[in-house]
């Protein structure tokens, strides 16, 4: 999948569950056992790894979108900062979608949230 394609996958997804009024989903992050006891160094290290597991973030990410959420959330706590950075523009550059990061945590968006939803 291109990027493009991946981020409109994503956001049709979001954008079907938020439409339909009587879905209520929950679910809790689905890639953290990727992160478990991963200790990464070098902006290389966080690129490679992004390549690597893309399919299961983007799979991750559209659960998400399904429960009507806005963003995921992937923590990355054994990973050195130029590895997050690293981490943080592979996926930018691999689903379109923005990213923020705040410490060792990189947020993929593909909505604004919703300040009415639960």
């Amino acid at each position: 999948m291109t990027p493009t394609e991946i981020k409109a996958k994503v956001q049709d997804t979001h954008r079907r569950a938020m439409s339909n009024a009587s879905l209520q989903m929950s679910r809790d992050g689905g890639v953290h056992h990727l992160f478990r006891d991963v200790k990464l160094y070098g902006r290389d290290a966080g690129v490679d790894f992004a390549e690597t597991n893309i399919g299961q973030i983007v799979q991750e990410a559209v659960s998400m979108a399904e429960c009507k959420r806005p963003s995921l959330e992937i923590p990355a706590y054994g990973f050195g900062k130029a590895a997050v950075a690293g981490m943080a523009q592979a996926l930018e550059d691999l689903t379109a979608l923005k990213i923020e990061v705040k410490g060792n945590t990189l947020q993929l968006i593909w909505a604004q949230p919703n300040p009415g939803y639960v």
